[in-house]
């Protein structure tokens, strides 16, 4: 998982965390990435979820993963859990 790019939104004021969701197994997966945004103080804002189903073996996808409480400033985006399941 790698975060592509983290921004608060001009029009709603929420956070948002673009990720590269990459299947680096040898068949199909799903995958749930929860994400952590932090303001410049350090101070955890929200958290903001993003999901990939049936990604084949070595495929990648662009996800976005969106909080839905006000953040202003100068945000940082952290992933802190990643599931991966089969369906």
């Amino acid at each position: 998982m790698k975060v592509t790019g983290c921004s608060v939104d001009g029009a709603t004021g929420w956070p948002a965390a673009k990720l590269l969701i990459t299947n680096r197994a040898e068949r199909q997966f799903s995958y749930m990435v929860t994400v952590e945004f932090v303001d410049a103080s350090g101070t955890r804002i929200g958290t903001g979820v993003a999901a990939e189903n049936k990604l084949a073996a070595g495929q990648a996808a662009r996800a976005t993963a969106q909080g839905f409480v006000k953040a202003s400033g100068k945000i940082k985006c952290r992933v802190t859990d990643v599931q991966r399941y089969s369906l």
